[in-house]
């Protein structure tokens, strides 16, 4: 896989949040990476609906990052056994915004994001996470449905 022309990418960063089309990303990113000496960041930002009533307890908080963490942990054991180092990322934030930093931090060749097939009237009042990153990113990004 070539992103610049100059040669195969060997840093690539998968938007993840546990969701069928965000695995089927990182499945291809680590496909992607075989062979090679590429790293896989898998990046989920968790970022708390200001529409829950509060408080919530911290097993409500946890939950959405816990079932992610779960799912990584898969994906960084496949990721080992075909020969590509997957390392999972989580933090705090709006999940586009994460996304591009850490892209940034690591010098990643290419962005890779699922999409959960909004609309265009959806994206436009939403947001699309991955319409934001097409959008903002410096470098190739890869939308898997």
């Amino acid at each position: 896989m070539i992103a610049d022309g100059t040669g195969p990418v060997s840093r690539l960063v998968v938007g993840f949040d546990a969701s069928p089309p965000a695995a089927r990303a990182a499945r291809l990113a680590i496909d992607l990476g075989r062979g090679g000496r590429a790293q896989v960041w898998l990046v989920y930002a968790h970022r708390p609906d200001p529409r829950l009533a509060e408080p919530r307890t911290e097993e409500e908080v946890r939950s959405p990052a816990v079932a992610t963490e779960r799912a990584m942990e898969l994906l960084v054991r496949e990721g080992r056994s075909r020969g590509v180092e997957v390392l999972p990322v989580l933090r705090d934030g709006d999940p586009a915004t994460v996304v591009l930093a850490v892209s940034r931090e690591v010098g990643a060749g290419m962005i890779m994001v699922g999409t959960r097939g909004l609309g265009a009237a959806a994206r436009v009042l939403l947001g699309a996470v991955s319409s934001r990153i097409v959008s903002a990113s410096t470098v190739p990004v890869t939308v898997v449905p």
